[in-house]
């Protein structure tokens, strides 16, 4: 498996784990699931946009690979390498 279908994989798992645990915990509380359902809305896109934006990243692209390549030259930099 390609480490970008990995870290993807990766970002959707803990956006679901944080939505089921973000709604375990509200129903918990006492709250009622159509008082839920526009918070878990939001939540569900924030989380899909950050599984997007890891795809995306992750990818192909020229504009993703130079962004890579200086977060990389700035990680090697902070460990003095």
């Amino acid at each position: 498996m390609s480490n970008r279908s990995k870290r993807t994989l990766m970002a959707a798992a803990r956006g679901t784990a944080m939505v089921f645990v973000l709604t375990a915990l509200q129903l918990g509380r006492g709250a009622s699931l159509t008082g839920l359902l526009p918070w878990l809305a939001g939540w569900t896109a924030l989380f899909a946009a950050i599984t997007w934006y890891t795809w995306w990243y992750y990818g192909d692209s020229p504009k993703a690979l130079t962004l890579q390549a200086k977060a990389e030259a700035k990680r090697l930099q902070r460990l003095g390498r």
